[in-house]
């Protein structure tokens, strides 16, 4: 079981730092076109920065058991907090998507 959850936790995280990183570079070669998309798409980019916050809490809420696994040493509070932990990062791997494509220039050629 706990090499299933390596395996997924590698996986999504991996998956997360891919999302990230097109995000960065599409920033870098579309700065100004980029920006404006998402203000622009204003509906759906209010939806993502609600869905980046509620990662922001399950995240907080992820480290809180993790200290509270420090010190009761429990393994029902090690195994809710990578339960949080996976969940955040496949909430983020959501929003990092949906702001991917928000972001994304449609290269046309004329």
């Amino acid at each position: 079981m706990d090499t299933l959850i390596n395996a997924m936790t590698i996986i999504v995280t991996f998956t997360v730092f891919l999302l990230s990183l097109m995000i960065f570079l599409n920033m870098l070669r579309y700065k100004e076109a980029a920006l404006s998309l998402i203000f622009n798409k204003l509906d759906e980019s209010i939806l993502i920065f609600k869905i980046l916050a509620i990662a922001a809490l399950i995240f907080a809420i992820g480290r809180l058991l993790d200290l509270l696994n420090i010190t009761s040493a429990s393994p029902l509070v090690d195994d809710a907090a990578t339960i949080l932990n996976l969940t955040t990062t496949v909430v983020l791997i959501f929003a990092f998507y949906k702001l991917f494509i928000i972001m994304k220039i449609k290269n046309l050629t004329v």
